[in-house]
């Protein structure tokens, strides 16, 4: 069907492999984020990799919430979607937390910077964790990555509610309330402030909730799925490398901030939604074990990046931030493999149960048909 997959065969999709390389990339990205790397990296502009997460996250939550909804007589599970969120985040969150009081409080290091981190321990505490990166100036606050998981989570506590509660999963009033959401919060960001800012962090997020809702609906679909075809894809993919690469202001508080969140939630709706078998590599293998262990690298990327700076030379200019960005990043996957099986994933997969088990004991009704 001219180059995209039809929307009976989008809707029987129980995986999207292609976002396994999305989220693979988003999280090599934020590597090259590390303040300890003048060279070549910040060129990346790796801090835009929390943007794709942001975008793909929306997109990932809202389908799967969106085809609950329609396979449950009961709608959307509520308490059962808050116990997975909990168990998929607050573990390791609160593992790596705790590690940080430890290494600064117990055994005294970067105490430069053990003040900043006492001041911030109650927003960490409180789930308010971006306080640490938006309304501290320029002081760099250890766990200060942290912000983007307080903007998740946030949003993931309200827009179940609003959009399967209050809306009623209705299409229309959905794709509303989240363009008047991402527009709302982008004006926030250019007006800028700690709370400007902050808010801005939502619009990536709910384009991507935006895409999941007109991607599951057949006239939607329709339309939307024309980035599918593989020449506007390929359009769209090059104007957001070339967005990611020529520019700073796609970074949080920068003009294109708003634009690049766009581009990157149309260049998902097109992944998704493709015929073209060129896409193919971001569902390989690799990607999808460095997709699995993103959460967790994430995490924890800063502890091996740190690790290899405090051994190696910091004065071979590129070639020692390259070495260093090189054995660091193999730390870190160390880190978040052991992280991943001992810890991360059995959690996440216990709370999957115990939500299952919160379930009333009824059979899944088939799929509303949603009208031509």
């Amino acid at each position: 069907m001219g180059g995209y997959v039809a929307h009976a065969d989008f809707r029987a999709l129980r995986r999207f492999p292609a976002l396994d390389g999305v989220r693979a990339i988003s999280v090599l990205l934020v590597f090259t984020a590390h303040p300890a790397y003048p060279h070549v990296w910040p060129r990346l502009h790796g801090p835009s990799g929390v943007t794709l997460f942001f975008v793909l996250s929306g997109f990932l939550i809202t389908t799967l919430l969106l085809r609950e909804h329609d396979q449950s007589p009961r709608g959307v599970d509520l308490r059962a979607f808050y116990v997975r969120r909990a168990f998929r985040i607050y573990p390791m969150y609160l593992a790596v937390f705790a590690l940080y009081c430890v290494l600064i409080l117990g055994l005294g290091m970067q105490p430069e910077r053990r003040d900043a981190f006492v001041e911030n321990i109650p927003y960490f505490l409180l789930f308010f964790p971006e306080h640490s990166l938006y309304f501290n100036g320029d002081v760099l606050v250890p766990f200060d990555m942290a912000w983007s998981i307080g903007i998740e989570e946030k949003f993931y506590f309200v827009w179940p509610v609003l959009g399967f509660v209050l809306l009623k999963a209705r299409p229309l009033p959905q794709a509303v309330a989240l363009t008047a959401i991402a527009l709302g919060c982008s004006v926030a960001g250019y007006l800028g402030g700690g709370w400007g800012v902050s808010l801005e962090s939502y619009t990536p997020i709910a384009l991507g909730c935006l895409v999941a809702t007109l991607l599951h609906h057949r006239p939607s679909y329709e339309r939307l799925a024309l980035v599918g075809r593989p020449p506007v894809l390929l359009l769209l993919a090059t104007v957001l490398v070339a967005l990611q690469l020529g520019t700073d202001e796609v970074l949080p508080q920068g003009r294109l901030y708003p634009v690049f969140s766009l581009v990157a939630a149309l260049v998902l709706a097109g992944l998704v939604t493709t015929t073209s078998t060129r896409t193919d590599w971001l569902g390989s293998r690799p990607m999808t074990y460095v997709a699995a262990l993103s959460y967790a690298l994430y995490l924890l990327h800063n502890f091996g990046l740190n690790a290899a700076e405090s051994v190696l030379p910091s004065d071979w200019g590129f070639a020692g931030s390259l070495l260093s960005t090189t054995v660091g990043i193999a730390l870190a996957f160390v880190a978040a493999h052991v992280a991943h099986v001992w810890f991360e994933d059995p959690l996440r997969r216990y709370g999957v149960r115990l939500a299952g088990r919160q379930r009333p004991a009824t059979p899944l009704a088939p799929a509303r048909r949603t009208r031509p």
